[in-house]
């Protein structure tokens, strides 16, 4: 959609290069990238919140292992 930002910050930085080569090199990149992009997207859409804190919680609890061990066992 236009004025929506990327995803990636990785592109065409000349949408309109007067050399062949860079056209065709755009015009591919160009397709992987919207292909890229849309199954980030579809998998965001299955990550819940729930999904982040189970995460979170786990990092929390080797967190705690670790310095409660004074950092011997890093």
């Amino acid at each position: 959609a236009l004025g929506s930002p990327t995803l990636f910050a990785i592109g065409n930085r000349n949408e309109n290069p007067n050399c062949l080569v860079e056209k065709a090199v755009n015009a591919s990149l160009g397709e992987t990238l919207t292909e890229a992009e849309a199954m980030v997207v579809s998998r965001l859409h299955s990550i819940s919140l729930a999904d982040v804190a189970n995460t979170v919680g786990t990092g929390m609890e080797e967190f705690k292992r670790v310095m409660s061990k004074g950092f011997k066992d890093v």
